[in-house]
């Protein structure tokens, strides 16, 4: 590949992933905890600890908050949502140019512009490249030490035969780098799982060839003390600062492995029954490549097959033995399976021709492609609780989609063909997303509610934050309420001494309006039209004025939140 298909695919990336920078659509919950820890370092410059409502946020490590906060320094406007995601499309970016670089190095120039482009467009994939999350960072990490790999193993970066290459010995910089990268792939997301999902499909590949002599390079003393000196930085830090942290860890990962970690319990067929919504709308071309390259990845060792193979099935197959599982921890081993379907994409379009005339029509495309994708429309839809005129709408408009874009599909050019594939995705996706912040989004009213909020208390009076309404929801609340908001560990801190207002107003649940009653008088102000919480329903988001009882007795609140309370793990303290 040359600079100008480089090009090309970080322009593609910037109108696909910069919709999110415009298009509208408020934080959730879990988005904000990136911008909001974010935001709170900037202020009180502890890079080592992330901060919720001033409390220690220690489930990850902080490259991403670290990043995110240089950028949001060099681009200002703190308080609005779009520059906390430039970051995490930039990183997105940073994977379609890698997959693009591995698959023209694998099978030529034009297969590596479209698989960065069909890596673009994989739904799970653009949905992170949109969200101000920190998987987008692990998974830039792992695509860059992977490729690092690839480098080495399949592009001629390993050391000739006979040159100096024992334990103590040299490398070539790239085998450094290699260690470097798999270093770094620990300071994104849970301890230890970036690595770990970095190693499955290398480790996996040098089983399956059964070439030991592969490995020697890789049994390198400056190598792993590269590895080791990168990856335990933070958390030695993080314990330095807080001894009990390693609480946190222990129940966070190990909890997703033993099943004590109930919330996300899942059947172990759980992630086969999310890939093929991960890789939609590629989803049976995926698999027609998976076929192509069968014959490949089974028979030939040391074959790139065999390596997107181990890559693409092995990650999975691994997390699906846990009992904790979510449909990210499959967002770092995707970029296979955008190659195998750019080669799906070239072996239909040498073969198109062969096809009767009618399956090449505009009209062709509608119970080929147009059926199909209005029935999982309708699936996706209903598991997102869209309306039924929604799922009509967005149906409606796949199918003419599809009539469009299959007017310049079957053109002679493939130039032709692949613009009007692709640039029709973008359409989709971009006007989707849209739709989707204005009409849909499940957390529009709770944004709405909090902008609002700001405007009805008083700027003379102390506007507080439960923070213990939820593991995510003081994230959300502060971020949206900005520098005017103080977060309370809980409501039991109503009692802190540093309030000395007899008038405060509070923001938390309505439910909450008995436990206020403890401390004084208190009187909704106005409340969220509807507050999104898995399985709750009727207890929204509210604005509370509260007057305390004469002669309340406050109490000094110079107590540890340990790290465990702060997320909720461990109840307390309580100032009552």
């Amino acid at each position: 590949m040359n600079r100008a298909d480089f090009l090309i695919l970080a322009g593609y990336c910037a109108v696909l992933f910069g919709v999110s920078f415009v298009g509208g659509r408020p934080l959730s919950r879990h988005e904000a905890v990136l911008p909001q820890s974010s935001r709170e370092m900037t202020v009180d410059h502890d890079w080592i600890v992330p901060k919720s409502g001033g409390r220690p946020w220690m489930e990850s490590p902080p490259l991403p908050q670290w990043i995110t906060v240089a950028v949001t320094s060099v681009l200002g406007h703190r308080n609005q949502v779009w520059p906390y995601r430039v970051a995490p499309a930039v990183m997105a970016t940073g994977v379609v140019l890698l997959a693009a670089w591995m698959a023209s190095g694998w099978f030529g120039r034009s297969i590596g512009l479209v698989s960065g482009l069909v890596m673009a467009t994989l739904s799970e994939f653009t949905r992170y490249a949109w969200l101000a999350e920190d998987e987008i960072f692990l998974c830039f990490l792992v695509t860059a030490c992977t490729a690092a790999f690839v480098r080495l193993e399949f592009f001629g970066g390993l050391p000739a035969e006979g040159q100096p290459g024992g334990f103590l010995g040299t490398r070539p910089r790239g085998m450094l780098l290699f260690f470097l990268l798999l270093g770094a792939t620990n300071l994104a997301k849970g301890v230890f799982f970036g690595m770990g999902i970095t190693l499955i499909p290398i480790l996996g590949y040098w089983i399956i060839n059964r070439d030991w002599r592969a490995v020697r390079p890789y049994v390198w003393s400056w190598g792993w003390l590269a590895t080791i000196t990168v990856g335990a930085a933070w958390p030695a830090a993080a314990l330095w600062r807080f001894p009990d942290v390693a609480n946190v860890w222990f129940y966070d990962q190990l909890g997703r492995v033993s099943g004590n970690y109930t919330e996300i319990n899942q059947p172990v067929w759980y992630y086969l029954q999310y890939l093929p919504e991960e890789i939609a709308p590629w989803t049976l071309i995926a698999l027609l490549g998976l076929g192509l390259t069968a014959k490949a990845a089974l028979q030939q060792k040391r074959s790139a097959e065999r390596f997107l193979w181990c890559w693409a099935w092995l990650p999975l197959a691994t997390l699906s033995v846990p009992s904790g599982k979510h449909h990210h921890y499959l967002l770092h081993s995707l970029l296979p399976w955008s190659v195998l379907t750019t080669l799906g994409l070239f072996w239909i379009r040498t073969h198109v021709w062969r096809w009767p005339a009618w399956t090449r029509s505009p009209w062709g495309s509608v119970p080929l492609i147009g059926i199909p994708g209005a029935m999982a429309i309708a699936l996706v839809g209903g598991r997102w609780d869209w309306s039924a005129w929604n799922i009509v709408w967005v149906a409606a408009g796949w199918m003419v989609l599809c009539w469009f874009f299959s007017c310049g599909l079957w053109h002679r050019r493939p130039q032709v063909a692949a613009f009007t594939l692709f640039a029709t995705v973008a359409a989709g996706y971009c006007g989707g997303h849209i739709y989707a912040g204005r009409h849909a989004d499940r957390y529009r009213f709770d944004t709405a509610f909090l902008q609002e909020t700001k405007q009805w208390v008083p700027a003379d009076k102390p506007l507080l934050v439960n923070a213990g309404m939820g593991q995510l929801e003081a994230f959300h609340t502060l971020f949206y309420l900005d520098s005017r908001a103080t977060a309370l560990h809980n409501l039991t801190f109503l009692l802190d001494a540093r309030i000395q207002s007899e008038e405060v107003y509070v923001v938390t649940y309505g439910s909450d309006i008995a436990e206020l009653a403890k401390y004084g008088e208190a009187k909704k102000v106005i409340a969220s039209p509807h507050t999104w919480r898995h399985g709750v329903e009727g207890d929204p988001l509210t604005l509370f004025h509260l007057q305390y009882h004469p002669h309340t007795v406050r109490q000094p609140a110079q107590v540890r939140i340990s790290p465990m309370q702060a997320m909720t793990y461990d109840h307390g303290p309580y100032l009552r």
